[in-house]
């Protein structure tokens, strides 16, 4: 009984990673932050976990190793260089006016304001340095880059310029921010990459609908073909 079990788990060990290595999704979506009188806008993405699961955010924002064109390196080949350094939050979607008790979760750089969170409703954890650069990120550190797992439900997404309060995005608008290439359009570029080995992405417009991949009907019939086998040997032994 115990080499059948220790089997069977290979089995579902192989077909798990047969999925995962086979149905991998990645969707990127961006957007533009503007300069204003009052401050600085901010873009509200609406989340929609149709099931719950895993995935990870990588943003590509600050084309600059450091706060100068002179090192800056256009990077979405747009003519412009931005210095948007990505601050950004996540809140639970009541369909009502954004509020502070909506509140989940806030990652500002890689390890650097990207807190470890571990609840029922959100899990998140910072990737390393090189994993964040994997989008061509080039500063070592303000493009946020982080593993998410959602419950089912709504939740926002936001992202804005450093720093962004709650308070603020109550307001609807950054106060007082200023972005850092004002001069060279008056906004400022970025891209959000969404990837998973178990969920899918449907973009429209500003709302993203995440939900799991199914199971191919390969995958079925050769697991419950191999489960007959085992329980006809188990019967026949």
């Amino acid at each position: 009984m115990k080499k059948i079990s220790t089997t069977l788990a290979v089995i579902c060990l192989a077909s798990s990673t047969l999925i995962s290595s086979a149905y991998a999704n990645t969707v990127t979506v961006s957007g533009n932050i503007y300069q204003t009188l009052e401050g600085s806008t901010f873009d509200t993405w609406y989340i929609n976990m149709l099931n719950s699961g895993d995935f990870t955010v990588n943003i590509l924002a600050f084309e600059s190793t450091t706060n100068s064109a002179d090192d800056a390196i256009d990077i979405n080949g747009d003519g412009e260089f931005t210095y948007l350094d990505p601050d950004t939050y996540f809140y639970k979607n009541t369909g009502n006016p954004l509020k502070s008790e909506d509140y989940l979760a806030r990652c500002d750089d890689i390890n650097n304001h990207c807190d470890t969170i571990d609840t029922p409703s959100l899990k998140l954890s910072s990737l390393s340095l090189a994993e964040g650069a994997t989008d061509g990120s080039i500063h070592f550190r303000r493009d946020p880059a982080f593993n998410v797992t959602l419950g089912a439900g709504s939740f926002l997404y936001l992202i804005g310029d450093y720093r962004l309060k709650s308070s603020e995005a109550e307001s609807g608008i950054n106060g007082d921010d200023k972005i850092r290439n004002t001069l060279l359009g008056g906004h400022a570029d970025y891209q959000i990459t969404l990837s998973s080995d178990t969920m899918k992405f449907d973009v429209s417009g500003n709302n993203i609908n995440v939900s799991a991949v199914p199971l191919p009907a390969a995958i079925w019939l050769f697991s419950s073909g191999i489960m007959g086998l085992f329980a006809r040997k188990k019967l026949t032994a």
